[in-house]
């Protein structure tokens, strides 16, 4: 990996495919890093292992490492493409192996060895009257030890003042707005079947032979 200086941006997914937004979301992270004039040392994609659950979320139902491998797919391409540091790493596996437990994300971040990190996150955590990351397992200590790079997204309106509130606590807190966005979701192609999707423009043909090679989303 790269070793000049700058922000690592960790962007923990299920990947259940990975799809066009989680790209977008990687294009917009730097983007806005442009635009702000932060260094970006490497982007890293961290596949959830053994997840803990919030309301409404399922366990994966794709293996850890097809989900990984869709990942590295994408990863590939962007480096190649984009010229983009994106890389993959497989720290939530190494801790289950390790713990015997599932980790939260206070914890798969302590476990990346970064001076700087940036976890990139979605603006549906911040939303509302009571934002669901303030039920995060230890969210105050993440912050204290991590910024935030918070994504706008279709039909999620920031919480401003809890926004402010996190950013008193690290100055280290960005919203990333005004940038496209692709409003799809994992489910919405695990339910209409990757063919369409692919046609849709929803997963890259990577993915979408991958998929189709593994014999995926039946």
């Amino acid at each position: 990996m790269p070793a000049t200086e700058g922000h690592t941006l960790v962007f923990g997914l299920t990947a259940d495919p990975i799809h066009r937004g989680h790209e977008q979301v990687i294009h917009n992270s730097f983007a806005f890093a442009q635009s702000q004039g932060l260094p970006i040392q490497r982007f890293l994609m961290v596949p959830t292992y053994q997840p803990n659950l919030i309301a409404g979320k399922q366990l994966p139902r794709t293996a850890f490492n097809h989900r990984l491998a869709m990942c590295e797919l994408v990863a590939k391409a962007m480096r190649k493409q984009f010229k983009y540091p994106v890389y993959i790493t497989d720290t939530e596996k190494k801790l289950f192996i390790k713990n015997g437990q599932k980790s939260y994300s206070i914890d798969t971040l302590a476990a990346i060895d970064a001076p700087a990190k940036l976890f990139v996150l979605s603006a549906d955590h911040f939303a509302g009257r009571w934002p669901k990351f303030r039920k995060w397992h230890r969210w105050q200590e993440l912050v204290q030890t991590n910024g935030l790079l918070i994504h706008q997204r279709p039909g999620h309106g920031l919480n401003a003042t809890f926004i402010q509130q996190l950013q008193a606590i690290n100055p280290h807190v960005y919203v990333v707005k005004d940038l496209p966005a692709i409003d799809v979701s994992s489910t919405q192609i695990r339910h209409t079947g990757p063919a369409m999707a692919w046609q849709q423009a929803w997963i890259s043909e990577p993915v979408h032979q991958y998929i189709l090679t593994h014999k995926l989303y039946p």
